[in-house]
């Protein structure tokens, strides 16, 4: 049972976005053909508030408070998304360093100046803190919760990952097991720092800040902008390597380096709960069963 409510949360929180962004369109939106930061602010921004109105549709049906689903208003809110912001941006910059090291890419100037720069660099932050609050809130927030509950916080931890992983496999083009794979571990460590934290502020940042800086800063490419760089990227980078080593047109998450980066990231955190930095807070992430 909790499969199918986990199941048809995502399915109903995306279907509602994809309404609402069709409203969007009749009101005035036209898309890019290729990914912008206004599209990124508008589509992501409508599907987190259609994931908000599923979520609150479900906290009435199951008698619950919304805040149990992820994001309660805590004191240490802002100070766990801003950690998890610092890590996020660490993440693709050491992938990138070993992709430097090995002659693999370089870097030119900066692509605006001036106001423009400012203004391409503001509009990137918010398209990246939009997208962040709806793909963690819409993967990690209710589903999570839900299967937590009923089949143990780990058993759900792996299966949502797992399934994060071939949607960006099936539903973009030119992937491969690499970047699915790199894409499900990401998760996985995710939903550490949630069975750490007790709440998704920590993963918000993060993903936030590993998409701006691995798209906006470090010009990745992505399979969902056709495997081209992103046009409002703010640096000149050029990728000279080969696809096991840059990525190729899926960017830095398909690095073989990216294997690298992901352990010290679970190594690295791990050593910050033992220091006792985060304390889970199993009063929070309700594992009981249902």
């Amino acid at each position: 049972m909790s499969i199918l409510r986990a199941l048809g949360y995502i399915v109903g929180s995306l279907a509602l976005g994809a309404v609402l962004q069709f409203a969007s369109v009749r009101l005035g939106w036209r898309p890019s053909h290729g990914w912008s930061s206004a599209d990124f602010i508008i589509s992501d921004g409508v599907g987190f508030i259609a994931a908000l109105i599923v979520a609150a549709i479900t906290a009435r049906m199951e008698k619950r408070n919304i805040s149990e689903y992820g994001l309660p208003l805590v004191r240490n809110a802002a100070p766990l998304y801003i950690e998890g912001f610092i890590w996020g941006a660490a993440a693709p910059v050491a992938i990138m360093a070993m992709v430097i090291a090995c002659g693999g890419a370089a870097f030119g100037g900066l692509r605006f100046h001036g106001a423009a720069l400012a203004r391409a660099a503001t509009l990137a932050v918010v398209a990246m803190i939009a997208l962040g609050f709806l793909e963690e809130y819409v993967f990690r927030g209710y589903p999570l919760q839900t299967l937590a509950r009923g089949i143990g916080f780990w058993p759900a931890s792996i299966a949502l990952s797992v399934a994060f992983g071939l949607i960006h496999y099936f539903a973009k083009p030119m992937e491969d097991w690499i970047d699915a794979t790199t894409v499900s571990l990401i998760a996985l460590f995710l939903c550490l720092t949630i069975r750490a934290t007790g709440n998704l502020w920590f993963a918000i940042g993060f993903h936030a800040a590993f998409d701006l800086v691995a798209l906006y800063i470090l010009g990745a490419p992505n399979t969902g902008n056709r495997g081209q760089q992103i046009p409002e990227r703010l640096v000149d980078v050029r990728f000279t390597g080969p696809a096991w080593m840059t990525g190729g047109p899926r960017g830095l998450e398909a690095s073989a380096f990216a294997f690298v980066a992901i352990a010290m990231l679970f190594a690295l955190y791990a050593l910050r709960m033992k220091k006792g930095s985060h304390r889970a807070a199993l009063s929070r992430v309700d594992v009981s069963a249902s």
